[in-house]
C-alpha cells in the first residue's frame, strides 16, 4: 500500500477543488488532489451553462447589479443563506473572478463587432464560448493551470474514509484505484471536501453514476454537522425521452443574444411559463417553474415524469443557434424546434444543504475538515460561487496552517478500512447485483422523499431505507472479484455512501415543517418566515443525532411576509 504525504489532501476536482488546490499551491502549501474521475472533467462544474455577471461588469447597472444579489439571495438560496458571504462573494467576483479568467485566456463569446455577448434582461449572463456549454473550456482551463502548476494528482481514485488522529481530528485519507485496485493512503495536515453540490440519489438526477453523496457520508461519520439537507432543487425542463438523456436541458434562462426564453406547455396545450414574460428576476427560474409545473400536475395536466413539453417554437432557430447549445437536442432527434416543443420531465439537480461550515475559513466543525463549493450547506451552488469558497479555503488554511499538525498513520483505522473494502469486493451473496440495489434507493428517494412528501410518505422512506441497510446490502452479490477496473466494487462502495446520505436528507425532511421555495411539504404548505427562516442543523450525538435551528441574520434583504403558502410565494 502507497503511502503518500503533503500539507493538504483535496478531494475533488472540479471548479471548487481546482481553485483550492490552485491557490494553496499559490501560498506554497503542498497539495495533492484525489479525484473520483478525471480533474476537469467529470462531476458538475462540467454542465455549467452560462456565467452570471455581477457588479459593475460589462456595463451592468446598479439596478442590474442589486438585482443579481436579490436572485442569489431570495431565488437561489430562499433566504437561507450568509448575505455577508454573499456581499463579499460577490464584491470577489467582480474584482478578481472574471479579470482572472479573462487574464488566463478563456473566451467570452463576442459578436461579429468584438463585443461580448450578453442576454438582456434584469439579470445579465454571459457563456465561455457557446451558452449551455461553458462549463467545459472552463474546466479544460482549470485542468491545464493544474498540471502547469505540477499539482500532483490522484485521478479515477475514490476517497472511501477520513482517516483521523486519536483526538478526533483529520489527518488524512484511505484511497482505492478504480483502474488497479490499489489501495493508498494520503497522509495531510488538512483535507478539503469539494465533491460537489449534485448526488444521482433520484431516479432521474443530473448527476452522474460517479456521485453517490460520498463527501457528505465521510464527513457525518467523521462527526461533522449538516445542515439544511432536505433543501433540494430540481431541473422542470428536461429531456423526458431517452432516460439516458435526463441530464440534457431545454434551457429555461435567458437566451444569450435574445429576448427570449424556452417556454413550457401542458399536456393540453396550454403554456403555464415563459420566463421572460412570468418572472424576468428569476434568473435561474427552477423554482418558479417547478411550482408553476405543480399546479398543472394538480390540475391532471401533467406529470412529474413527463406529460408537459418544453421547446422554442416561437423563437427563429437563428437566435437559438447563434451563441447557443440549446437547440441541439432536438437537431439530435431529427427534430425541428419550430415544429413544437419535446417531452420535458423533472430531474433531481442541485442540493443547497451540505456539511455545515464557517463561512470565513470553510472550516467544519471537526478539526483538519475544511470544505470547498456544493458540499457545503452555506449557498446553492454556481461555478462562480464555488470558486470563491476555494480562494477562502486556501487563505482559511494558510492562516492556520502553523496550528495544524503532519498527518500520522493510524494504523488501526488503515487496516479496518481495508478489510471493509476488501469485503466488499468478496460480497458473495444471493440477493441484488450494487448497481440494483442503487437504483432501489433512487426508486424510494423520487416516490417518497420526492418533489411532494408528507410525514408518511417520508417515514414510509425511512422504513425502505432501513430495509435496504439491514436486509439488502449484507445480502448484496457481486460477480466480478478482480481488482482491475471493477465498476461493480465500485457500486458496492458507493452504494453504502447513498443508503447513509438518502437516509440523513431524509430525517431533515421531516425536521424542516414548513415548504419553501423548492421544497414541498403538502402536510405543511406555508412558507414560515416566523420560525423557519433558519438553518436547520443536524449534529452527530453519542446515540445518533439532534437538530438546531439558528436564525439567519438578514443584513441586506428580508422577506415581506411572515406566513404565507408557498405556491404563492413568488420565488
Amino acid at each position: 500500500m502507497q503511502i503518500l504525504t503533503t500539507d493538504v489532501v483535496v478531494v475533488g476536482g472540479g471548479a471548487a477543488g481546482c481553485y483550492a488546490a490552485l491557490e494553496l499551491t499559490r501560498k506554497h502549501i503542498d497539495t495533492i488532489i484525489v479525484c473520483k474521475g478525471l480533474v476537469g472533467k467529470s462531476g458538475a462544474s462540467l454542465f455549467a451553462g452560462n456565467l452570471v455577471l455581477g457588479g459593475g461588469l460589462l456595463g451592468n447597472t446598479p439596478e442590474q447589479a442589486r438585482n443579481t444579489a436579490e436572485f442569489l439571495i431570495k431565488y437561489h438560496n430562499q433566504y437561507l443563506i450568509d448575505q455577508n458571504w454573499a456581499k463579499r462573494c460577490g464584491q470577489w467576483i467582480e474584482s478578481v473572478y472574471y479579470p482572472e479568467l479573462e487574464a488566463a485566456g478563456l473566451y467570452f463569446r463576442r459578436d461579429d463587432d468584438g463585443n461580448v455577448v450578453v442576454s438582456p434582461g434584469k439579470i445579465r449572463s454571459v457563456a465561455a464560448n457557446v451558452q449551455g456549454n461553458s462549463g467545459v473550456p472552463f474546466m479544460d482551463l482549470r485542468r491545464k493551470q493544474v498540471i502547469k502548476a505540477g499539482i500532483r494528482r490522484l485521478e479515477e481514485t475514490i476517497v472511501t474514509s477520513l482517516l483521523r488522529r486519536e483526538d478526533g481530528s483529520v489527518c488524512g485519507v484511505f484511497t482505492v484505484n478504480c483502474l488497479t485496485g490499489e489501495y493508498a493512503v494520503v497522509l495531510a495536515r488538512a483535507v478539503v471536501l469539494a465533491t460537489g453540490y449534485s448526488d444521482r440519489l433520484h431516479k432521474r438526477s443530473t448527476g452522474t453514476r460517479e456521485m453517490s453523496g460520498d463527501g457528505l457520508a465521510m464527513a457525518w461519520r467523521a462527526g461533522a454537522s449538516l445542515v439544511n439537507l432536505e433543501m433540494q432543487w430540481w431541473h422542470t425542463n428536461d429531456v423526458a425521452h431517452p432516460p439516458t438523456w435526463q441530464r440534457v436541458q431545454i434551457y429555461p434562462n435567458p437566451v444569450l443574444g435574445s429576448e427570449h426564453s424556452a417556454r413550457m406547455v401542458n399536456s393540453a396545450g396550454e403554456e403555464f411559463f415563459n420566463q421572460q414574460v412570468d418572472d424576468p428576476m428569476a434568473f435561474g427560474p427552477y423554482t418558479v417553474q417547478l411550482k408553476r409545473l405543480v399546479k398543472q400536475v394538480h390540475a391532471g395536466k401533467a406529470r412529474f415524469d413527463g406529460g408537459y413539453f418544453a421547446g422554442f417554437d416561437h423563437i427563429d432557430p437563428r437566435e437559438i443557434d447563434a451563441y447557443t447549445t440549446y437547440g441541439k437536442p432536438f437537431y439530435q432527434l431529427g427534430l425541428d424546434p419550430r415544429q413544437g416543443p419535446i417531452e420535458t420531465a423533472v430531474t433531481a439537480h442541485y442540493r443547497q444543504g451540505g456539511i455545515l461550515v464557517d463561512t470565513a475559513n470553510m472550516r467544519s466543525s471537526v478539526p483538519g475538515l475544511y470544505v470547498a463549493g456544493g458540499v457545503g450547506g452555506h449557498s446553492n451552488g454556481l461555478i462562480a460561487l464555488v470558486t470563491f469558497d476555494g480562494k477562502c479555503v486556501a487563505d482559511g488554511i494558510a492562516a492556520e496552517i502553523g496550528g495544524l499538525h503532519p498527518g500520522t498513520l493510524p494504523d488501526e483505522q488503515v487496516e479496518l478500512e481495508r478489510r471493509r473494502i476488501d469485503s466488499l469486493l468478496a460480497s458473495n451473496g444471493e440477493g441484488l447485483a450494487p448497481v440494483q440495489v442503487k437504483e432501489e434507493i433512487r426508486r424510494v428517494m423520487w416516490e417518497k422523499a420526492g418533489v411532494e412528501k408528507n410525514h408518511a410518505s417520508l417515514t414510509g422512506a425511512l422504513e425502505d431505507l432501513d430495509r435496504i441497510r439491514t436486509c439488502v446490502l449484507p445480502n448484496m452479490r457481486v460477480k466480478n472479484h478482480t481488482r482491475v477496473a471493477n465498476y461493480e466494487w465500485v457500486d458496492a462502495i458507493d452504494v453504502h455512501n447513498m443508503v447513509d446520505v438518502a437516509e440523513l436528507i431524509v430525517h431533515s425532511s421531516i425536521e424542516r415543517r414548513e415548504s419553501r421555495g423548492p421544497f414541498m411539504r403538502t402536510d405543511f404548505p406555508e412558507t414560515d418566515n416566523e420560525n423557519w427562516l433558519a438553518a436547520n442543523i443536524m449534529i452527530k450525538t453519542d446515540n445518533g443525532f439532534r437538530f438546531e435551528q439558528v436564525p439567519y441574520d438578514l443584513p441586506f434583504f428580508q422577506p415581506d411576509f411572515a406566513r404565507r403558502d408557498n405556491m404563492a410565494v413568488p420565488w
